[in-house]
């Protein structure tokens, strides 16, 4: 988190089984509840994004894509055809 203002605020419900949890656990790590549901729902996203960026591969398939990249591309008609065709998103940075 590069942000230390916090001026955007998150609203959730939860049961009363949930919320006595997260109350515990919280006051166990001598934290606000806000606090603890911020730091833990952020561990997790990182985990979940982090999950995104790393392919494992096995040794055969690792092979067989080192293969493909070694090769130089073909652009076959139904490529050409998707390179002509307006996109219909745009990249943002």
């Amino acid at each position: 988190m590069t942000s230390s203002v916090k001026d955007e605020r998150l609203q959730i419900r939860v049961n009363p089984d949930e919320k006595r949890l997260l109350e515990r656990a919280a006051d166990a790590s001598h934290l606000s509840v806000s606090a603890f549901v911020v730091a833990a729902a952020a561990e997790r996203a990182e985990s979940v994004l982090a999950d995104r960026q790393v392919v494992s591969l096995s040794p055969t398939a690792a092979a067989a894509f080192s293969v493909a990249l070694s090769q130089p591309g073909q652009v076959n008609a139904r490529l050409a055809a998707a390179l002509g065709r307006r996109r219909g998103f745009r990249f943002v940075d």
